[in-house]
This record gives structure tokens, sequence and C-alpha cells, in this order.
């Protein structure tokens, strides 16, 4: 046996060690005595062990993954998973755009509008698509993405149709999201996306409404964050949805005003809620660079906002990080962005760009589509050192690959920048959750007796 490569240990003032595995995601608390056995172990794996205490620390920290077999070279293992996952055909990932077209004016869209809209033609050549794509008990998931993307409910409509009658068919599994500015999300719309199995749904408010509306407004120049919220309080009630706050100098600290709104809707318990990290990721919105956090500064920001979200009585306030075989959908096999054109592009970035096309659903594929294919494929991992010997590999593939691409270093996983605090936050958390679920328990018996003792008072 040997160590894992991805241990990292922390320890806390009252003696307390904690043991985290990247691969594994498992967490060990250890007390002095424990700790000090358990570091003996890691560092001398194959000793014989003389004490039956000794030996159940042992067998923990090979079921939790602190220990594994001394012939497993981890890399190659989280290698293999890449390139399995990124051929893979079983899962299909989509990322439609209706349109490019929008009511909004963000300040710092990194899109080009354009008002083309999805032809009947290209809806037909994607329905084909699918079809040519999914396979007899795999899945399907759709992402409608924009522009804005209820902008077009009928090809919405039309199209999800098609992908729920194919899905049928093949006993494949389908799930839809979508990710939408929220203005046009009213009772009506929310019923239709629940009809059309979207199950999922992300709107950004970028802060209290006097922040919100100089940074998210109309075309008109109108203000929307009053009626963005209206509309999720109500179809919050229906539909699962996530609130994003795309964060930068401008409005970091507006972030506890915006959740202090959000519990007076209640909707603590109804909502997720997470920042977004403001990046100048095109030319369209290179103007954003001189207000954007540091990716350390962010970091930390996260942390101080989950915080304050415990505090607060959310329910989500914790998103916990996981093992993946690929960053994002970019980097992941059998995952296609599809443009209001036809055109097939990796990354979110690329959708306006058609020099970025990786292929079209109406045309054969040229020297330039394969060219960025192959762009895409060298954009590895496990070529660069600094991410090899990194503990948190598992967790982060490598980061972003377009901000790879376009920068030539990688965008490291925000635990990276504050881990000791992220995994003391972590540890907090759990604790938090078992205090709950011991209070939720203990009012449970409560009750009982209570409901016990009235029947017994009828009785008598």
């Amino acid at each position: 046996m040997k160590a894992s490569a991805f241990n990292y240990f922390t320890d806390l003032d009252d003696g307390i060690k904690l043991l985290f595995n990247f691969y594994t995601l498992n967490l060990a608390v250890l007390d002095q005595q424990e700790s000090k056995l358990a570091m003996g172990i890691l560092d001398a794996p194959n000793r014989n062990l003389d004490t039956s205490k000794k030996r159940t620390l042992e067998s923990m920290l090979k079921d939790k993954g602190f220990l594994v077999r001394k012939d497993v070279n981890e890399i190659e293992l989280l290698k293999w998973k890449h390139y399995q996952g990124y051929g893979q055909k079983q899962n299909l990932s989509l990322t439609i755009l209706p349109s490019l077209a929008c009511n909004f004016g963000c300040v710092y869209c990194y899109q080009k509008e354009t008002r083309q809209r999805m032809s009947p033609e290209i809806q037909e050549a994607l329905i084909d698509f699918v079809r040519s794509k999914i396979h007899r008990g795999g899945s399907l998931s759709a992402t409608w993405f924009g522009g804005e993307p209820l902008l077009c409910k009928d090809v919405i409509e039309r199209l999800s149709n098609a992908f729920i009658s194919i899905c049928k068919e093949y006993d494949v599994k389908y799930s839809a999201s979508i990710i939408t500015n929220g203005y046009l999300l009213n009772t009506i719309n929310t019923e239709i996306l629940i009809r059309n199995h979207v199950d999922r749904v992300q709107i950004t408010l970028d802060g209290p409404p006097d922040i919100h509306n100089k940074r998210r407004t109309l075309k008109s120049g109108g203000k929307t964050f009053q009626r963005i919220l209206d509309n999720i309080r109500e179809a919050s009630k229906k539909i699962p949805i996530s609130v994003r706050m795309n964060t930068d100098l401008e409005n970091m600290e507006y972030i506890s005003e915006l959740l202090e709104i959000l519990v007076r809707n209640g909707l603590e318990k109804r909502i997720s809620f997470y920042l977004g990290q403001t990046s100048p990721y095109t030319e369209v919105c290179s103007d954003v660079s001189g207000y954007c956090l540091s990716d350390e500064d962010f970091s930390l920001l996260g942390l101080k906002t989950q915080l304050d979200m415990v505090k607060r009585g959310f329910s989500s306030s914790f998103r916990m990080p996981r093992a993946k075989n690929s960053y994002c959908t970019a980097d992941s096999g059998n995952s296609y962005c599809i443009t209001p054109s036809g055109g097939i592009v990796n990354c979110w970035n690329d959708v306006a760009d058609p020099e970025k096309r990786i292929g079209h659903l109406l045309e054969s594929p040229n020297d330039k589509m394969k060219e960025n294919i192959y762009q895409w494929l060298s954009k590895d991992p496990f070529s660069r050192k600094e991410c090899t010997d990194c503990k948190l590999l598992p967790i982060c593939m490598g980061g972003c690959p377009y901000q790879y691409g376009l920068t030539g270093s990688s965008s490291c996983h925000g635990w990276k920048h504050h881990l000791n605090e992220s995994l003391l936050f972590y540890y907090y958390y759990k604790k938090l959750q078992r205090e709950n679920e011991i209070i939720g328990k203990y009012m449970q018996a409560v009750e009982s007796v209570e409901k016990l003792k009235t029947v017994t008072e009828k009785n008598n």
C-alpha cells in the first residue's frame, strides 16, 4: 500500500486533524491520538500493525481512499477516465441556442447579438442529429441558452416534443434545463417549461435593485429587478431555481443585501444561490477587465458568502466539489453547443463566432472544422506538470479549457487559493448538517410524546 497522491491534511486548534482526499472526496475527522496513529500508517503503510486500533484505522484509510495499492498510478487512472469519458457515446449533452437575440443589454455580455433565429430547416436537422447520436438505454440532456431562449418558446416546444418522443422510442432518459434572464418567466411560460420536461432554471440577479438595474437593463434601458424577483418567487413554487450573481469589484459589497432581499421574500429554502465570476471572455466584453476580481479574491469572497448564507438559513449554502472526468461540456465526449444557424461548437463562448465551429448540421466538415477539433483535443491537463502535481486535479481537471487556450495558463479550482479555509468550512457545514439532523429527530420525538400524552388524556 501507499498514501494517495490526493491526500490533504489540516489541523484544528483543539488537536483535531482533518484528512480529505480529492479523488474519493472523503473526509476523516481524527482526534489527537488517532491522527498521530493515522499519520504513522500513511508514512509507513506496510509495517505490521500491533494493535487493533491501528488495524481499524488502517481499514478506514483504505476504505476512504487515503491508502491505495502500491501498483496503482492515480494519475494514469485519472487520465484513463478522462479519455474514456471523452470517447463515450452513451450520454448525449446539448446546449441549444434558439436565437442570439436578447431583450437585455447587460454591460458585461460576451456575445455578439444577432437577430437570427433557428429556422425550421435547422430544427429538423437538429432532430436528425439527435437521432444519430443517442444510444438505447443512455441519456439526453438539453440546456436552453441564448440570447434569451424564452423569446423562442415555439422552438423550445417543437424541439422538446421531438426529443421526448425520440427518447421514449429508444428508452433514453431525458432531462432539460434553461438559462434565462428571468424577465419572461411568468406563470404561463413556467408551465410551458414544465410541460416540456425542463426541471432546472438558472436566473441572474446582480445585487439589490439599484445595482442590478444598472447592470442588467432592458434594451430600452428599463429596470428589470422587481419583475425578475416576482417571477422567481412564483416559479420557484413549481420548478427548482438557481440564482447566480455575476460578481466583480463594482457589486461585491452588495451580496449580503441581495441575500437579505431573498430571505425577506421567503426564498432561502426554495432556491440555490451562488456567485459567478465576471470575466472578459471575448473581445465583446473586454472592457470589463478593469473591474474583474482575481481568482484568489473571488475564491475568498465565495467562502465569505457561503458563511453568510449559512447564517441566513439558506438550505443550499455549500457547493461541494465533485470528482469528474472533464472540466465542463467543452471537453466532454458527445457534448455539443448548437447555434441558431446550425453551427456546432464546443464552448458557449464560441457560439457567435463561425470560425470556431467544429461542425455544422447541414454542411460537411471542412479543414477548418477539423483543425478546431484538434485544438480542443490538445488542451490536455495531463500535459501540464502544474496540473499533474496538483492534489486538486480530480475536482478541477485542468480548469477552463477555453481560458487555457486564450491565456496559456490554467484557471485553478477556487479551493486551491484558500484550501485550508475551504476545508474548514466544509467541516463546519457537515457538523451543522449533523446537528440539524439531531435537532430534527429530537423534535420528532417530542411531538410523538406530546401526541401520546394527548391521546392518553383523552382516554382517561
